[in-house]
């Protein structure tokens, strides 16, 4: 009795059950899905992934072994092209470049006398020396001839005679010294005392530039406009040549690196037109355009770098390593009659889809063009107004 019982009870809850299921896939099947055909734009092309890169970035490092005597800049901050950066203590090559500018002024000054000749100073005390010198040697000649008279009498010993004779030797040479300088002076510096004296002005000028070369290390500035995106040491810190001390990315230079499958390559171009979209401003689409297909198939992934320039300011929205979906478009239509891809279908070596007639739908022939993967383009086949079976 009690299994006669249990066996209504199941009928009782499987029986409406049963019809409940049958009648909703019944209405189901009533249902049927529709488009309208209507002209709209249309854009095909494929969507890769990809990262947006700063195409000018710089880690800023020091050259020498120096004390950090100023940072100039903090991290964030905007800097121009120029810009100084950091300094490092240069109280020893500033030293070295005093003594070497010194150097050099020293070398110049002895070109300009060189070139201007001598003073008239220097020629009037030449001329009086010159004179003193005729007058001595005319008295020790004239000394000399009487002396030698002498002896020739007998009068002088040998030793006054040559006492006379040397004392006239002196007289001669003080005399020709005298008149050689004169004629020296006069003559001014030779040629080549002035071509050595220029080329000591050259030494000592090339040694202050490699001076002023060296003192230019304890300066770091902005080699190109950017942000200062890290900052790596202190003040007082030393430095070790290739120390990076700061970085610098200029961020109105940003490219997107797309990575596209070969099979996608087909039909893409340097000039195309493509959609940068970050995932953090999905509504904010970033128009860009195809710069360069790197000629490079990467083994591993089969795929390509397409390098992106982007087409207008991207503000805040785009940043350095940043993940993004690029849609790089083949083709754009405007106004183009299109249907859902799930509205065509293919048979009898024809592609069709099911127009409604009246209360039915019937089958009709179609020509397609593009497709941006969830609409396709219709060419011939349908006019605006017609409706179509999705479902």
């Amino acid at each position: 009795m009690r299994t006669i019982v249990r066996i209504g009870l199941c009928l009782l809850v499987v029986v409406p059950a049963a019809g409940m299921a049958w009648w909703w896939l019944d209405f189901r099947a009533g249902q049927v899905e529709t488009h309208e055909v209507r002209p709209a734009d249309l854009v095909a092309g494929v969507t890769v992934s990809g990262t947006v890169q700063t195409r000018q970035k710089t880690a800023v490092a020091a050259e020498i072994v120096a004390p950090i005597r100023r940072l100039a800049v903090d991290e964030g901050q905007v800097v121009a092209e120029g810009d100084v950066l950091a300094e490092l203590d240069d109280s020893v090559i500033a030293a070295e470049c005093a003594k070497a500018e010194a150097r050099v002024d020293a070398a110049r000054q002895y070109v300009a006398e060189l070139k201007a000749g001598p003073r008239k100073e220097e020629l009037d005390k030449a001329r009086e020396t010159l004179r003193q010198a005729e007058a001595q040697f005319a008295h020790a000649e004239k000394d000399y001839q009487n002396v030698t008279a002498l002896a020739g009498r007998g009068a002088a010993t040998r030793s006054e005679l040559d006492r006379a004779e040397s004392r006239f030797r002196v007289a001669e040479a003080e005399k020709a010294w005298a008149k050689a300088n004169l004629e020296l002076l006069q003559a001014g510096a030779r040629p080549e005392q002035v071509a050595r004296a220029e080329a000591e002005v050259r030494l000592a000028e090339a040694e202050l530039e490699a001076c002023r070369a060296r003192r230019d290390k304890f300066v770091l500035r902005a080699p190109h406009a950017g942000v200062v995106t890290a900052r790596y040491a202190n003040v007082g810190e030393v430095t070790a040549p290739g120390q990076v001390l700061l970085r610098l990315d200029n961020v109105e230079r940003l490219e997107v690196r797309a990575q596209v499958q070969e099979n996608q390559l087909r039909g893409i171009r340097a000039g195309d037109s493509a959609e940068v979209l970050a995932d953090a401003y999905p509504d904010c689409p970033v128009r860009a355009t195809v710069r360069q297909i790197l000629p490079r198939i990467d083994p591993e992934s089969g795929t390509v770098v397409v390098l992106l320039d982007l087409a207008e300011e991207p503000g805040a929205m785009l940043m350095d390593g940043m993940a993004v979906d690029i849609a790089l478009i083949r083709q754009r239509r405007q106004g183009v009659l299109c249907v859902p891809a799930e509205a065509l279908h293919e048979g009898g070596g024809e592609t069709f889809v099911r127009v409604r007639d009246g209360g039915s739908f019937v089958r009709r022939a179609v020509r397609t063009g593009i497709c941006d993967g969830q609409w396709v383009e219709v060419t011939a086949g349908l006019e605006a107004g017609d409706v179509v079976r999705v479902r």
